[in-house]
């Protein structure tokens, strides 16, 4: 069995195609890579954020509560003012 010069460029250009194949393969391969690196440093910057955003929401509430309860006081201070002076 003679393999004609017609067989050898039909084997040439497959094995063309596959190799234009694997190489962007290859080149999906790296691009994911690399995205999944960058996502990788953006869920690290999202979790330093959510947790400042915490300490922040720690922080009002906190505040919060001290305000309501210097208002008590001095609505309270303000009631018993009110009723010695009557």
């Amino acid at each position: 069995m003679e393999i004609s010069a017609a067989d050898f460029g039909r084997i040439e250009e497959k094995v063309d195609k596959l190799t234009e194949a694997v190489s962007k393969l290859v080149l999906f391969e790296e691009r994911q890579a690399i995205q999944g690196q960058r996502i990788g440093k953006v869920e690290e910057r999202l979790a330093a954020v959510e947790s400042a955003a915490s300490a922040i929401d720690r922080k009002v509430d906190s505040w919060i509560n001290r305000g309501i309860g210097a208002w008590a006081i001095v609505i309270t201070v303000w009631s018993v003012y009110q009723a010695i002076k009557h």
